[in-house]
């Protein structure tokens, strides 16, 4: 559980601080997708609030996933 927490919490500063834990991290929603999974894993692990704390960070994250693809798909489709 700490290796994965570990890895989460380089890949939020990472983001934040534009500080790269990998040479090539990959597009910015695929590491939010990366994380969104740990996050998972973390929470089967947790118990109680620490859990609801996970869960809700991770929806955080598929929500933000979410409207990402909602504006990639606006602009695939253009102007009417």
């Amino acid at each position: 559980m700490k290796s994965q927490l570990d890895s989460i919490t380089a890949g939020v500063f990472e983001e934040q601080d534009g500080h790269l834990t990998q040479s090539d991290p990959g597009p910015k929603i695929d590491r939010i997708a990366e994380i969104t999974e740990k996050l998972d894993g973390l929470a089967q692990k947790a118990s109680g609030e620490t859990a609801d704390y996970i869960l809700a960070a991770r929806n955080h994250c598929l929500e933000y996933l979410e409207e990402r693809d909602g504006d990639e798909q606006s602009r695939d489709a253009g102007p009417e």
